[in-house]
């Protein structure tokens, strides 16, 4: 869209010298030019609101410029006279209004950023007006630029002309003047626009319009927008350009000195930190008239510049630096735009083709300028907090604004990030949490590590260095305590496994083991008594020490290779500690599976001595009993110590234990020998009763040539049973205590006394007891009780073998007489006869077997006792008749 210009001008001119007729004296006469507003129908049609206003050039009485002459009388306003174009500049002119037109669809939307007020312009949908904020969010184009774009801004008078050069130059649709309906502010606050050239697409410009200064809307609050406008500027700018008047050259105001010395001043106070970038700043000095050399109003804006930054009060660190450390200055003029308008827009065109085409050499947003702190997509948000700071009279720094903003846009991208790995590591997390084993989780979680940090780093590029790399530690120490966390429940389900791993090399070689020792447990003796027992039939693991080393260093492998592959290659993480608790779980594994073992083994040789050496001996000993009975136990017992003691020794040389405790386990390998064999005579002792009648009947009921005895009138029974006896109790003494020990050897526990009575012998080591005194008693009394029979059974066939008649035969008459009719009633009665038959076959074989005596008083013991517990139910009875009675006796009372 081509531009709508309208100009309102005063001009005064020379007239003594183009005038005829006007007096030569030098009097001044205002007057008052009206120029005629230059309107295009067809751009009014297509923008009837935004394009209201034009351009705000202003061309302010100048004395050095237009003569007014001194007059007698009023003469007539003239009008300035306008040169007549020539063919050539009126088609000039419209080649460039068909190119505008051409160029309108690269026009730019223009937004307000900051209002009058100084506020942030929010979104108003009723009355259309969008935000800045809006605007880029629809500009995909602009977003994606990164760090390739160029701020310029311009600063200037108000009514200079700045929105009109803008336009010209970026093809933008900034508001201007309308110098027709008064000269008056126009852009108001800051306005702010994308533009892009047709030359070069590659270079993008954000805008800034800055409200003019030195207007008299704000009054006595100018000063403080106007401050707040230029640093604003200052803040964002890659290009400042100062818009100013040709003959405003050598004045403080007009020149904006004052302006310029704000902005050194806070210039200053903007890097205290450093920056990575130079400002130009750019003087556009208008209507010039070509009288004043450029290089001159060069020379003089240079070396008020100089001065100015020389009185400046500088901060100490700042003391000895030149305005060249922190600005580039470049010039250029431009002619009058109403009066030289073709060469005003010639020389337009060429400041234009600086601007976009960088192939140049006197390409002005060079690179170097541009700030590599802020990529595009976060323009808005450092804007925006650079206002807030400045409108709240905060002081300025732009670094910690550049940190805000990367602060706020990284932590978005933080949370992306963490999004994308959350995802990512949520299949690897449940296959933890279930209790399995990750594999090659540090590879896996490294790449998934890198992918996340890659989402994080492409748009963070852009962005204020130090905080992006703040930012990026953090995400990496979280994603890092996310993955620690996951690692450790590795490290316990490993230290889980690993255990597992060594139970099952444990389980592997016993299975192996007790496979080959199976087959060899079914050889037994050549009797075929008992089983022979070996190391591998009870479990036993040869060469343990060895063994268990070889177990270990197994599991630690396993453990150690998974460990190391969980790790995620990069981080400082160690599974040290998580080793050592293993290495202590598996030592205390092992050190209760050698327990095991030596507990084994002990058994194995205590066992394996008492089975196959020490049982048979005493089993046959004991059976026998003789006088010497404990010397040859402890013979065989000695004999079998010895051999079998030498044996364990050698075989916990496979444990590698230290000697105390070798000597430890032998002599606990002896106490149990002891106790076996105190517990096997215990066994035996069991059946004294039996060995004890055994060797009474062997001396009393048998002969000097081993016959049953028959007993003559000449023997003495009495003497023969007392010996017999008193040979038959010696077996108590003699199972009654422990004599392995050359000093027990005499020893006698159960001693009998002159009268036949025994008593306790006190004396002896109560440990060695096998049967406790009372016992012994006991079984004595039991044994005299049991052996009186066969005494009086002896005194009863020595008394029929000596009778001589028997029976007297009158007797046997008498008997046959008397118990004649109880004979006939027993053979005529089946039942009394077989009863008679019986019992005389049983009494028969009592005799004959020499049991009748036991077999009378066994018969009177049951008699007794059956006779007994008649009496008890008998009184039972009684009882209840009498407590049933006693309960009736109430209640017929009662009656």
């Amino acid at each position: 869209m081509s531009e709508e210009i309208s100009t309102n001008q005063t001009v005064e001119e020379e007239q003594q010298t183009n005038l005829p007729g006007l007096s030569n004296e030098n009097t001044k006469q205002e007057e008052e030019v009206n120029e005629t507003q230059q309107e295009q129908q067809q751009e009014q049609e297509q923008q009837p609101q935004e394009q209201e206003q034009i351009d705000d050039q202003d061309t302010q009485q100048q004395e050095d410029e237009f003569v007014v002459l001194e007059e007698t009388k009023p003469v007539e306003p003239i009008k300035p006279i306008k040169p007549t174009p020539t063919p050539q500049e009126i088609q000039q002119q419209q080649q460039q209004q068909q190119q505008q037109q051409t160029q309108e669809h690269e026009y730019q939307d223009i937004v307000q950023f900051i209002d009058h007020k100084g506020d942030i312009v929010k979104e108003d949908n009723k009355n259309g007006r969008t935000t800045f904020l809006s605007t880029l969010s629809n500009r995909d184009d602009f977003l994606t630029k990164g760090f390739d774009y160029s701020v310029i801004s311009i600063l200037g008078p108000q009514s200079s002309g700045k929105s009109t050069l803008l336009n010209l130059l970026f093809n933008t649709r900034f508001a201007v003047m309308d110098a027709s309906t008064g000269r008056k502010q126009t852009t108001q606050g800051v306005w702010m626009g994308v533009a892009s050239t047709a030359n070069n697409k590659n270079e993008t410009f954000l805008i800034l319009d800055v409200e003019g200064t030195d207007g008299r809307e704000r009054g006595e609050d100018e000063k403080a927008f106007e401050r707040k406008t230029s640093l604003f500027s200052l803040a964002l700018s890659s290009v400042l350009i100062i818009n100013m008047w040709a003959h405003d050259i050598g004045r403080y105001n007009a020149a904006n000195i004052s302006l310029l010395k704000t902005v050194f001043e806070l210039n200053l106070q903007l890097f205290q930190k450093k920056r990575n970038h130079k400002i130009l700043i750019f003087f556009l000095i208008r209507d010039h008239d070509g009288v004043t050399p450029l290089e001159r109003l060069k020379a003089t804006l240079m070396e008020d510049i100089t001065k100015l930054w020389t009185d400046l009060q500088k901060p100490d660190e700042f003391v000895g630096t030149r305005e060249s450390d922190f600005f580039d200055f470049e010039f250029t003029t431009l002619p009058h735009k109403i009066y030289s308008p073709t060469a005003f827009l010639g020389q337009v065109e060429q400041l234009k083709q600086r601007f976009s085409d960088s192939s140049v050499d006197s390409f002005i947003p060079k690179r170097k300028y541009r700030n590599d702190d802020i990529p595009a997509d976060g323009f808005y948000q450092f804007s925006y907090q650079v206002w807030e700071t400045i409108k709240s009279n905060r002081d300025l720094d732009l670094p910690s604004q550049k940190e805000m903003l990367a602060l706020y846009r990284c932590d978005e991208f933080v949370e992306q990030s963490m999004t994308q790995f959350t995802r990512d590591i949520k299949p690897i997390k449940e296959h933890i949490e279930r209790g399995r084993i990750q594999e090659q989780f540090g590879e896996k979680s490294k790449r998934i590590l890198d992918q996340s940090l890659s989402v994080y780093d492409e748009p963070a590029q852009r962005y204020h260095l130090e905080t992006v790399q703040k930012k990026r530690q953090v995400l990496t120490d979280r994603i890092l305590t996310e993955l620690r966390y996951l690692f450790d429940k590795q490290m316990e389900r490993l230290n889980e496994n690993t255990l597992v791993f060594y139970n099952s090399l444990i389980k592997e070689f016993t299975d192996s083991n007790t496979g080959s020792s199976s087959s060899s447990n079914n050889n037994k003796k050549r009797d075929g008594s008992s089983v022979l027992l070996t190391a591998a039939s009870v479990g036993i693991i040869p060469q343990f020490s060895t063994w268990s080393n070889g177990i270990k260093k197994k599991s630690i492998e396993y453990f150690e290779i998974v460990a190391n592959q969980s790790i995620v290659p990069g981080s400082d993480w160690s599974f040290e500690n998580d080793l050592e608790q293993l290495k202590i779980k598996i030592d205390k594994e092992l050190s209760i599976l050698k327990e095991n073992q030596l507990v084994r083994l002990s058994k194995l040789m205590r066992d394996k001595t008492f089975q196959q050496e020490l049982t048979p001996q005493l089993t046959k000993i004991t059976e026998q009993a003789p006088n010497n009975m404990w010397q040859k136990i402890k013979t065989y017992y000695d004999d079998a110590l010895s051999s079998n003691e030498k044996e364990f020794r050698d075989r916990l040389v496979d444990f590698q234990l230290d000697e105390q405790k070798v000597n430890e386990l032998i002599n606990k390998f002896r106490d149990q020998l002891a106790d076996g064999l105190k517990n096997k005579i215990t066994e035996r002792a069991e059946f004294l009763q039996m060995r004890m009648r055994k060797r009474f009947e062997e001396k009393f009921n048998m002969d000097n040539r081993n016959l049953p005895r028959k007993w003559a009138k000449t023997d003495d029974i009495a003497s023969i049973f007392q010996d017999a006896r008193q040979n038959a109790e010696k077996l108590i003494d003699l199972f009654s205590y422990l004599r392995l020990d050359d000093e027990d050897s005499n020893v006698s526990f159960f001693k009998r006394l002159d009268n036949d009575e025994h008593e306790e012998n006190t004396m002896v080591n109560s440990s060695k007891i096998i049967i406790p005194y009372k016992d012994c008693c006991l079984a004595c009394e039991n044994f005299r009780l049991t052996i009186k029979s066969d005494y009086m059974q002896a005194l009863s066939e020595q008394n029929r073998l000596t009778s001589g008649g028997g029976v007297p035969g009158y007797m046997i008459i008498l008997l046959c007489v008397l118990g004649f009719n109880e004979f006939i009633s027993i053979i005529s009665s089946p039942l009394l006869l077989l009863l008679t038959i019986l019992l005389g076959g049983v009494g028969f074989v009592l005799f004959k077997l020499g049991l009748a005596g036991p077999f009378i008083d066994y018969s009177s013991q049951i008699l007794v006792h059956f006779i007994n517990k008649v009496k008890d139910i008998v009184l039972h009875v009684e009882q209840l008749q009498e407590q049933n009675h006693n309960n009736n006796t109430p209640k017929q009372k009662k009656e």
